[in-house]
């Protein structure tokens, strides 16, 4: 009974708002604004052709029954790794984040709020079925569907523990962020305080500050390609800070999630209470050895340290034939190259930086006196024949300027996501162990060589009488 009450509370809002939206949907014209904002012609407009659009819908729900599949049915953290390269493949890279479900809140709030506004049936789709998918299987669209989520997770080298009581002040942040930019989407901000008027109109907030959007597009502000560099920085030591503190969909998850059919499970039969799952989860969603409904994001990482979850793989592959324990040592060549590749593809990161730096600093300070030389020989060559004559080729070298700078800036961009691609896989994967790095000094082979391996010491079972809430399975 005190499930479906939940169901109940969670279901009658969607009752009363779709008529609403469905309303909105075949209405003619785009909203007005007002004041000095003009709607925008998107750079990335939903696709034309109505196959585009249903092939869109259509793979979000494959991947999100993909999602639920690998988590509840596979327990494979494998398989969620790769769902997690094709999303940021292809509604990352390939869509330029535009099949994004964080964005349709503005969306939704403006048709809720503007009877004028058009949006399309697919983006509504693309809004409510993780929403759906919450309701069934919990969080498995941040797992391994989201873009932003599954970029944050594969950048994660060696998550630092954040203090639980920070952990969870800092998760308000997404309600309050989700709170203004419905306000701002809806109705825009006027406040009038004494002699201060503030008076802001209509934006969408969540668009214009998403810091991975110019990751996705290798374009845009360099105050937000410092943010998304900021952000991918920190989540290589801090498991998906986006996701866990600023993401306003994700705080509509972790409501919807508390009443979900089905919820993370990290032991496959019975719970030895180890604390090997709290360790390996860099969300901080494990709560007294049990998955958090509302903050697992179903990444399926405690799988992988779970004794009784390797337990069962083991018995389900059979008997191993035996292989020598010895570990042959690394060639010289060999040392040598592990060594080489992360301090090599560093330095090209930062000269990419630099680079990426000196092209926004050439163009901030080039542009406006290149724009106003243009406009004095507009004046002049209104009385003066010579400058007339200077005009064109000033215009053109202007215009191939700017070409070869917009060119250099994505290719740039692109070595730099190549560089820090290879740059995580070779910390996870390929750098020398411990005692094994050659080709420097000593005292750098120490940084550089991967440390070994920390394990919690496990708990006797028995020792501890763990007691679930009632949001924790």
């Amino acid at each position: 009974m005190r499930l479906c009450s939940h169901w109940f509370w969670v279901i009658l809002p969607l009752l009363f708002l779709a008529p609403n939206i469905l309303n909105a949907q075949y209405q003619k014209a785009p909203p007005d604004f007002g004041g000095a904002y003009n709607f925008p012609t998107p750079q990335h407009p939903e696709p034309g052709a109505d196959w585009m659009r249903i092939l869109d819908v259509g793979l979000l729900a494959i991947a999100l029954g993909i999602s639920a599949w690998f988590v509840y049915k596979k327990r494979d953290r494998k398989g969620v790794i790769l769902l997690s390269i094709g999303s940021v493949a292809y509604f990352g890279f390939y869509r330029k984040g535009c099949i994004c479900s964080i964005g349709a809140i503005q969306n939704i709030v403006l048709c809720l709020t503007d009877s004028h506004y058009i949006m399309s049936i697919s983006a509504m789709a693309i809004f409510f079925l993780p929403l759906i998918a919450a309701l069934f299987f919990g969080r498995v669209y941040c797992g391994g569907v989201c873009p932003l989520g599954a970029l944050q997770d594969l950048v994660v080298v060696r998550p630092a523990k954040v203090p639980q009581k920070l952990d969870r002040a800092l998760r308000w942040l997404q309600f309050v962020y989700l709170g203004i930019a419905v306000i701002f989407a809806g109705w825009g901000l006027q406040m009038k305080l004494g002699a201060w008027h503030i008076k802001l109109g209509q934006r969408f907030l969540i668009c214009d500050w998403d810091p991975f959007i110019p990751i996705f597009r290798r374009s845009g502000p360099m105050y937000m390609v410092a943010i998304g560099i900021a952000f991918v920085a920190a989540g290589m030591f801090i498991g998906r800070p986006y996701c866990r503190w600023l993401c306003p969909y994700g705080g509509i998850l972790s409501i919807l999630s508390r009443v979900a059919w089905k919820n993370v499970s990290i032991t496959p039969d019975k719970e030895l209470d180890c604390g090997m799952c709290a360790d390996s989860c860099p969300c901080g969603a494990i709560v007294e050895c049990r998955a958090d409904r509302a903050f697992c994001m179903a990444c399926t990482r405690c799988y992988e340290d779970c004794p009784r979850q390797k337990r069962l793989i083991a018995l389900q592959a059979g008997p191993k034939k035996p292989v020598a324990t010895a570990i042959a040592p690394l060639r010289p060549w060999e040392a040598v190259v592990r060594t080489l590749v992360g301090p090599a593809v560093g330095l090209v990161i930062v000269l990419s930086l630099g680079t990426l730096l000196a092209t926004y600093i050439v163009q901030k300070y080039a542009a406006p006196r290149d724009k106003a030389l243009v406009e004095s020989l507009k004046e002049k060559s209104k009385t003066d024949a010579e400058a007339q004559k200077i005009l064109k080729p000033e215009w053109d070298r202007q215009h191939r300027t700017a070409v070869v700078r917009r060119i250099l800036y994505n290719r740039i961009g692109t070595t730099l996501l190549i560089s820090a691609a290879i740059l995580i896989f070779w910390m996870r994967r390929f750098r020398p162990k411990q005692g094994t790095g050659a080709g420097l000094p000593p005292n750098l082979l120490r940084i550089i060589e991967k440390p070994p391996p920390r394990r919690p010491t496990p708990k006797r079972p028995g020792t501890a009488s763990i007691h679930a809430p009632h949001n924790l399975q």
